[in-house]
């Protein structure tokens, strides 16, 4: 594995790809791509990438709830 400044640099793919899937969950998909990432920021966070696995998991639960909760006001 290669290494960037003491971080494994697989980790920090998984946290952009983390951090990407969070922002998908605002627009498409939110327990859908708020779960996966939720996992990739978790497993980030595990590997030493703290920041971005943060990042990750708050884009995720944001994402997911803001969502549920416009869309189930709207049927109201």
């Amino acid at each position: 594995m290669d290494r960037v400044e003491g971080r494994d640099t697989s980790a920090l793919w998984m946290g952009w790809i983390g951090v990407i899937a969070g922002i998908i969950s605002f627009f498409y998909a939110p327990v859908l791509f708020g779960g996966i990432a939720i996992v990739l920021g978790l497993i980030t966070v595990f590997s030493r990438a703290n920041g971005l696995g943060w990042w990750a998991i708050v884009l995720g639960i944001v994402g997911s709830v803001l969502n549920m909760i416009f869309h189930g006001i709207r049927w109201w």
